[in-house]
């Protein structure tokens, strides 16, 4: 009796917290792969917990069949390698969100969405946290990176280098990469400035922090050494992005 109760507040607490997830997701008011996938796999875990006792009842009939028995052990296979894949990718995520930056280091502010001529909120965190650091380290050279894309009336890289001499970065600090359209390119056509000015090739990585594992693989990829300076992510939106960052950083280990 004490285990089945035991058995049943955890499945209501499953059942809570997948509840809570989907509405997390539904709060960002975006729609895009992040959301779609999050809001799915949390909504799939949610029905399972609720009709466990009818899931259980199905799949003891179905492993008394040898063929059914190793197509499902193969599933849950799948599935314990995939949830340990997320928690990993997630440490790593976390883990090099906080990786202090070298000193002397190269401030690469990476690019992210500009409402016509104006940033959008997580890039003017992005901007915020570069222009703190930039101020505490009055030595540091950095380098805007962002093209210009749909619906934005001038680059990412403009934008991020007039709001930082609006917050009093000194213009003569600050170059210019707006011809990069991802995070890859944001790295690579950096490094061509880094090259051309003599900067260091150390890098004090700007962007959120869920993005800056991402960041990393491409800077360590180019030869950079790297460390996180990183953006708070508004609250609604963290799940969101953190979901589609888990799958971009997956697309990157099979397209490199």
């Amino acid at each position: 009796m004490k285990y089945r109760l035991a058995g049943k507040v955890i499945r209501i607490l499953i059942i809570v917290g997948c509840a809570l997830m989907v509405w997390w997701y539904a709060d960002s008011r975006i729609v895009n792969i992040g959301s779609i996938t999050g809001t799915i796999f949390f909504l799939c875990i949610g029905l399972v917990a609720a009709f466990f006792d009818e899931i259980s009842g199905v799949m003891k009939r179905l492993r008394r069949n040898k063929k059914a028995r190793y197509i499902t052990n193969g599933i849950f296979g799948v599935l314990g390698a995939l949830g340990l894949y997320l928690i990993v990718v997630s440490c790593l995520m976390t883990a090099y969100s906080l990786r202090p930056a070298p000193e002397g280091s190269t401030v690469v502010v990476l690019g992210c969405q500009v409402n016509g001529s104006n940033p959008s909120m997580m890039l003017n965190r992005r901007i915020e946290a570069a222009a703190d650091y930039l101020l505490e380290h009055p030595d540091s050279k950095c380098i805007v990176s962002g093209g210009k894309g749909k619906n934005e009336n001038i680059s990412e890289a403009e934008c991020m280098y007039r709001e930082l001499v609006a917050r009093g970065v000194p213009p003569e600090r600050i170059y210019k990469e707006d011809a990069s359209s991802n995070t890859d390119e944001n790295i690579r056509f950096s490094g061509e400035i880094i090259k051309r000015e003599g900067l260091p090739k150390e890098l004090a990585i700007v962007t959120d922090g869920f993005h800056q594992f991402r960041a990393a693989m491409a800077a360590e990829k180019y030869g950079y050494i790297c460390g996180a300076v990183s953006a708070s992510t508004p609250t609604f939106l963290l799940a969101n992005f953190a979901t589609r960052e888990i799958i971009a950083v997956t697309a990157g280990f099979f397209f490199p």
